[in-house]
């Protein structure tokens, strides 16, 4: 993973270290949802739960104990969900009603660290199959990923959030994490419920995720003559914004930190524009789209 050089986020590295795993979550009331949505504060059940997860998670932090656990890293670095390591032989609908093994494990920089930041509960299912565990109290929903399935087949998911996700702990996707592998603060959870708000966030998330892995969305794509050079003068603006992030965070200047991330926002947008106009095929388009969608926060949710 390609990660730009900055100074360490000594106050988030502070918080993640100080709080138990999974304990981040619990001091919200509510969780801020997609686009504005409110979701239902936890129950202390669930609340226990999540910490049984984190528990059982704790001794596989590192990428190199689990490795040792039979964990072995796919997909790749995905800005919005980090790196999955998957235990294959955990895969099956069967093996999922048991918190203490998370069949997938999330791993993603922060404060120049490639640090456990949740887990996931997945299995691959024929697609009639519609009943998923229930695992939680409050039974969150489950997502399906039918694209990384084989035909006939869906690949149904669910994570759990170990650090700060302003969609909450089970959400598909969370935007702090490209701000934290920049070396950048998270954006203000409190506001993430102005949908205005939200939406710049998220689109700022994609615009730094092009500095911290160049080959995280379209790794074919951005190797194109008519790609290549339009991504680089976008990179190098976003780059420029990293500083301008910071410094607003600092002075808590809030109308200074929107200002940077309507510009990373609207870089993504020309990045997003570019990707789409070098699409070759309507099924090339169409992927594209919907991988970007899943990105930003939609996921098919069971």
């Amino acid at each position: 993973m390609k990660i730009i050089h900055t100074s360490r986020v000594a106050c988030l590295a502070a918080i993640l270290a100080a709080a138990p795993l999974g304990a981040q979550q619990h001091d919200h009331g509510a969780m801020a949802g997609m686009h504005g949505m409110t979701m239902p504060a936890l129950t202390a059940a669930a609340r226990a739960q999540i910490d049984s997860v984190a528990t059982a998670a704790r001794p596989l932090a590192t990428t190199a104990a689990a490795t040792a656990a039979g964990y072995r890293p796919k997909f790749g670095w995905i800005p919005t969900m980090g790196e999955h390591w998957v235990a294959l032989d955990r895969m099956s609908k069967e093996k999922q009603s048991d918190r203490t093994a998370p069949s997938n494990l999330m791993f993603s920089r922060i404060a120049g660290k490639d640090s456990l930041v949740g887990a996931a509960f997945a299995y691959i299912a024929p697609a009639d199959d519609s009943l998923p565990p229930k695992l939680f109290d409050g039974n969150p929903p489950w997502h399906e990923h039918p694209d990384l399935a084989p035909p006939g087949m869906r690949l149904i998911m669910l994570h759990v959030w170990f650090v700060p996700s302003p969609d909450g702990p089970f959400a598909g996707t969370n935007p702090n994490l490209p701000f934290w592998a920049a070396g950048l603060p998270a954006p203000d959870s409190a506001r993430m419920h102005d949908p205005a708000f939200s939406d710049r966030v998220r689109r700022a998330s994609l615009a730094l995720a092009e500095l911290v892995d160049s080959a995280s969305i379209f790794r074919q794509v951005a190797q194109r003559p008519d790609v290549a050079p339009m991504l680089a003068a976008r990179r190098d603006s976003i780059r420029a914004l990293v500083p301008e992030f910071r410094a607003a965070a600092s002075a808590h200047d809030a109308a200074r930190w929107d200002r940077a991330a309507q510009r990373a926002a609207a870089q993504w947008d020309a990045i997003y524009a570019g990707f789409m106009a070098s699409a070759r095929t309507v099924r090339g388009k169409e992927r594209m789209s919907t991988y970007v969608s899943m990105l930003l926060g939609h996921h098919e949710e069971m």
